[in-house]
């Protein structure tokens, strides 16, 4: 279920975080809500919104961004900017006011942090391509729901050492013939 307080507060956060990332557009803004939310799940047991996810075609997009976004706009919260990136339109969301923090849980700013920094060098294209990789993304159909279950499915495959430490803990448990 979607907590709108926070999913409102997330947006001004990533916002001011990325005020200085040139490359910082609606679509770098979905993702970093998308895999803030699906990594939040994977180490806290939920996500941070609670916004429900949609395959777009561009990658994974909250549903209900727009009217959250336009709502802080209408509040003097934020303001969207269009601007030119290379040759195309990007659209840009600049926060006006600070984020309230003290709505998120031990964690969350931690972990949307560190989701800011590793796409940082990304424009809206590579991490919309990055997104594409997501097994949630391509078992999905436009417009379908992305479960939130699909976090814990990898498209990378196994290391050795995972490996190993999957049967060792098989063999610890019985579980090996």
């Amino acid at each position: 279920m979607e907590d709108t307080v926070k999913f409102r507060e997330a947006i001004v956060y990533i916002a001011d975080k990325c005020r200085e990332d040139r490359k910082f557009g609606a679509v770098k803004l979905n993702k970093i809500l998308y895999y803030s939310d699906f990594r939040a799940y994977r180490s806290l047991g939920q996500s941070i919104t609670g916004a429900e996810y949609q395959h777009l075609s561009e990658g994974p997009a909250p549903r209900g961004l727009l009217d959250i976004r336009n709502s802080l706009i209408e509040d003097g919260s934020i303001e969207l900017q269009r601007r030119m990136y290379f040759n195309r339109i990007q659209h840009s969301i600049n926060a006006i006011r600070e984020p309230n923090l003290s709505v998120f849980r031990q964690g969350e700013l931690d972990i949307i942090g560190e989701v800011i920094e590793d796409l940082w060098n990304m424009n809206g294209s590579e991490v919309s391509e990055l997104s594409h990789q997501e097994i949630g993304w391509q078992v999905t159909e436009e417009y379908d729901t992305i479960p939130l279950r699909t976090a814990w499915i990898s498209a990378q495959p196994l290391t050795p050492g995972q490996i190993a430490k999957g049967k060792e803990v098989a063999e610890r448990h019985g579980l090996m013939e």
